[in-house]
């Protein structure tokens, strides 16, 4: 454990939460230390989730806080979903994909105390970014061990404390040729599932209803085609979590149109909330493309 906890930025703060776990077996691997360091994320996460709830349960009357409240309460759900990915990616033995879903749920974290720095006049708020602090240390720590045991193998004497190429140091395969698997192009063989129109009956009327009316949880990687014929549509759409590979298919550049009205000036409105068109998380596996025939 002491050789693992080295290899991360917060070492004291690794050895204190590991000797604090019961379930710990004497004799562990390098794999079960990570594995209860990322559980050590998830169980504070669902603390700072409660603290941040309390927040927005007493943030009646003031709208920015009320926003941020709630901005932070989905962005740390979809923490707590990567943090799982990453477990589940870790016993699979995919140490890549759970080096960056870890790093998505740790970005989630860094986001949401960002957040509350606008509106941290309560002692609740100050009290909740003190928490999120240390939730955010918690989950470098995982994150580091993991890049250490991607980097060195199980034996933890070997693990060093995370390190860029400023240190000089390189990933294996870091000097490699890239591999691209977009060739460029317009997308071949794309096959339409639903069509969004201004004018006709068997269609539906507005962009949100088409993406509304995706499959959840996609499996695999065939796409979810939403033609949009020509029109302006004056709307902000939102892709959840839960919709996996959409595709805006439009009918040409200044045809096809979508335009919101939200911006920052507005009252309680924020970077966040603004985008015309936006997923509901980034550092997800499905994606949203807008795509203009010629």
């Amino acid at each position: 454990m002491y050789h693992a906890c080295q290899a991360t930025r917060f070492p004291e703060l690794c050895e204190t939460s590991l000797t604090q776990l019961s379930h710990l077996p004497p004799n562990t691997t390098s794999l079960q230390i990570i594995q209860s360091t990322i559980s050590v994320s998830d169980h504070n996460l669902k603390t700072g989730q409660s603290m941040v709830k309390s927040i927005l349960d007493t943030s009646k009357g003031n709208l920015n806080r009320t926003n941020i409240a709630t901005i932070c309460l989905d962005i740390l759900s979809y923490s707590s979903y990567r943090i799982k990915s990453a477990h589940y990616a870790l016993t699979h033995g995919n140490i890549k994909d759970a080096r960056a879903w870890m790093s998505a749920a740790l970005g989630y974290q860094q986001n949401c105390w960002g957040a509350l720095k606008y509106v941290n006049d309560t002692k609740l708020v100050v009290d909740t970014m003190l928490f999120l602090d240390s939730l955010v240390h918690h989950s470098s720590n995982a994150l580091s061990m993991m890049v250490a045991y991607d980097n060195y193998g199980e034996d933890t004497t070997l693990w060093t404390p995370p390190k860029t190429e400023r240190d000089g140091f390189y990933e294996k395969g870091s000097g490699g040729k890239l591999e691209l698997r977009f060739n460029g192009g317009f997308p071949s063989n794309l096959k339409v599932d639903v069509t969004v129109c201004k004018n006709h009956r068997k269609c539906y009327k507005t962009v949100q209803e088409a993406v509304d009316a995706a499959p959840k949880n996609k499996k695999g990687r065939d796409q979810y085609v939403i033609k949009i014929r020509k029109g302006v549509y004056e709307e902000t759409v939102r892709v959840p979590f839960e919709k996996k590979n959409v595709v805006f298919l439009g009918e040409g550049m200044g045809k096809t149109i979508i335009t919101g009205a939200l911006n920052v000036h507005q009252p309680g409105m924020n970077t966040y909330n603004s985008a015309t068109v936006g997923e509901s998380s980034p550092f997800t596996s499905h994606f949203v493309v807008s795509i203009f025939e010629k």
